[in-house]
């Protein structure tokens, strides 16, 4: 099957008239580069890889206007890129596009950027929709640890066969930017995976086996998901769940794959060990750290590495010894840690102290009812009477108020499929959109990536579009009008089949952009725009019900190179969350429930919260290294940043009793209960 735009004999006429990316002599001043993309071959239900152009304003005096961008075929749409905007004199704009067919076929067509008052500039685009005869399986589906002490690690395998009809399926390399290759695996701790690099080509009757390793460092039950991602099927994931519990002889318990280090920039990291009789005392015994690391008797590994250290793995073991008398007690544990090169952000800046002291920042959750106030800061102006306390819900809690979070279980259970009119079917669908910035967007994007393969997953029902953009701040999205709601309504939404009737769901992630206000300034704005961009939700999605909030990453690495959102103002933006979901539990704002008058908002909610002072671990051992981020410091970097950020957002959907009930299938749901 062939489709063209118009006709495949007129369109051979315009593309031979067009071969400059310019319809018409008047528009010479605004050309794209390159004028024409391939996707090449895209297996079907498969979104191509986005291919990226250049729209240039050539003109050194002139301002044009980019009012829109018409697709010749429904199967191309924008994802990178506002549709409407300024183009300056001079101005250079890099647009991305996706691809995404259901039918074996060719598609050829013209994409046009609509420039005001002059002829439209033209991208001619081609794609090849196939269908695989590669097949996959998995096995096991699931892994369950069982109960596993600290200090200790269990492993098993998962093994994925191409059971085909004769077609190769390849693992797909993922270059992290620092030449080592980068499987689309676990970045998830307390669980790590070994096995093939990838590429790695499966053919027919070829199988590969990947060792999952579970390392608890907490007490209590743990999940997280292993994905895989290919280059013409969707991603597969499994689930793996494991429980950490207090061993009786001493054992360290430090991750067994500590935070990435780089060349020429501190490090830090804590050892850490239960049983015997403290004091402990702590010293390397084999293996080697990078040059300029060493290790206190403390367990405290730190120093500046050497700019000349050789870059790769450092294997080491560390022994740690008690106080017991007559007779000390002694435990080993081996780590491995990783040395790359600096990625270009500010690798010095490993954590940030509260301003005007020299006590660390404590992550929302671990802080408590702790109190937050910087020098300086005029604390009596944090709202509720709380002198800006912790926890993610009032009183210092990381639990939602039960009355609150019984509303949003019956929110959840309320979400069922709807037709593009926005009515109950048994065809319909759901849509989750997400809202932010480019922090926001390309995480959001893996976290779509990596979902599309779950099959524990509500599919084909839940339809999940990524409404992120670059430079969308709080602020943009307040804006009813703004370009960024036009570019989610019109664009994407269409692109993915869902209408505005059948969203019923948002997640959002963003922050105020400058960094130059201060605190509790700059966290009540960002409060006051969450609140009204729930109530824009609202009229924009009359069937919307929850709205899900995420914290920012830490961006310490980016202090001195942008001030777009430093720390400390992306650590203080989740009081901004904190502050709007207790104005909606108050009954001050956005009410949810028709029952005590017009619904103004949706039901909000914390979902994954995944800030940490930099090398700092919180209490669940999560941190941020340079390397998790790209040389700007601010955002996620590509692959090892977006999937750590994208699975931290699976699993917390697919276990949470507010999502279960419509992210997750419900034989998936009944299996999950023991049935």
């Amino acid at each position: 099957m062939i489709r063209f735009a118009e006709g495949g004999r007129k369109l051979a006429l315009v593309l031979a008239v067009v071969a400059s990316g310019v319809i018409g002599a008047s528009a010479q001043q605004v050309t794209v580069n390159p004028t024409s993309i391939n996707f090449g071959q895209v297996d079907i239900n498969v979104v191509g890889v986005a291919r990226r152009v250049t729209l240039i304003n050539h003109s050194t005096t002139r301002t044009y206007s980019l009012t829109g961008i018409s697709f010749g075929l429904p199967n191309y749409t924008v994802n990178t890129g506002l549709p409407e905007q300024t183009l300056p004199p001079g101005a250079q704009v890099q647009f991305g596009f996706i691809f995404l067919a259901s039918e074996v076929g060719t598609y050829n067509t013209m994409i046009t950027f609509n420039i005001q008052g002059e002829s439209g500039v033209v991208l001619t685009v081609d794609a090849q929709a196939v269908q695989t005869n590669a097949q996959l399986t998995f096995s096991p589906t699931s892994l369950n640890f069982g109960t596993v002490n600290f200090g200790s690690t269990s492993t098993q395998t998962v093994t994925v066969t191409n059971t085909g009809g004769g077609d190769e399926v390849t693992i797909e390399k993922v270059d992290d930017g620092a030449n080592q290759s980068a499987l689309n695996g676990i970045y998830y701790q307390p669980f790590s995976e070994t096995g093939p690099i990838p590429p790695t080509t499966l053919n027919q009757g070829q199988s590969a086996t990947f060792n999952i390793s579970f390392s608890p460092t907490v007490v209590g039950s743990t999940t997280g998901p292993f994905t895989l991602c290919y280059d013409v099927l969707p991603c597969n994931t499994v689930d793996l769940t494991g429980t950490g519990a207090m061993p009786t002889q001493l054992s360290l318990t430090t991750y067994p794959l500590p935070p990435w280090a780089s060349q020429g920039a501190p490090y830090q990291l804590t050892m850490t060990a239960v049983g015997g009789t403290p004091p402990y005392e702590f010293r390397v015994s084999s293996g080697s750290l990078p040059t300029g690391l060493k290790i206190s008797g403390t367990g405290a590994i730190s120093g500046t590495v050497s700019t000349t250290a050789n870059t790769g793995n450092y294997t080491f073991t560390v022994q740690v010894q008690d106080s017991s008398k007559p007779k000390r007690q002694s435990a080993y544990e081996t780590l491995t840690l990783n040395l790359l090169a600096p990625p270009g952000a500010m690798c010095n800046n490993t954590s940030f102290d509260v301003g005007g002291t020299n006590t660390p920042i404590t992550d929302l959750m671990d802080l408590g009812t702790g109190t937050y106030c910087p020098s300086g800061a005029n604390c009596s102006e944090c709202p509720f009477n709380e002198n800006c306390e912790g926890g993610l819900y009032p009183s210092g809690s990381n639990t939602d108020p039960a009355q609150h979070e019984s509303d949003g279980v019956a929110a959840a259970e309320a979400i069922q499929p709807l037709d593009s009119n926005g009515n109950p079917s048994s065809t319909g669908r759901i849509g989750m959109i997400s809202l932010g910035e480019s922090a926001s967007q390309q995480p959001f994007e893996q976290f779509i990536t990596e979902a599309s393969g779950d099959t524990e997953l509500n599919f084909p029902y839940l339809t999940i579009v990524d409404g992120a953009e670059g430079g969308a701040t709080a602020g943009v999205w307040t804006n009813s009008n703004s370009a960024y709601w036009n570019d989610l309504l019109q664009y994407q939404l269409p692109f993915r089949g869902l209408s505005q009737d059948q969203v019923q769901v948002a997640w959002i992630s963003d922050v105020d952009s400058g960094g130059n206000t201060t605190f509790p300034t700059d966290a009540t704005t960002l409060e006051t725009n969450f609140e009204d961009i729930a109530q824009i939700l609202v009229t924009n999605f009359p069937n919307i019900k929850m709205m899900f909030f995420s914290s920012m990453n830490y961006t310490g690495y980016s202090n001195g190179l942008s001030t777009t959102q430093p720390e400390p103002q992306a650590y203080e933006s989740a009081f901004g969350v904190k502050w709007a979901i207790e104005s909606q539990i108050d009954g001050l704002c956005c009410n949810y429930n028709a029952n005590n008058g017009a619904v103004t908002a949706p039901w909000m909610g914390w979902s994954a919260y995944y800030w940490a002072n930099g090398m700092i671990p919180r209490s669940d051992g999560v941190t941020w290294s340079c390397q998790d981020l790209e040389s700007d410091g601010l955002h996620p970097r590509d692959p090892i940043g977006h999937i750590k950020i994208a699975q931290y957002l699976l699993n917390w959907f697919k276990t949470s009793e507010l999502s279960t009930p419509w992210f997750v299938a419900p034989s998936a749901q009944f299996k999950r209960l023991g049935n």
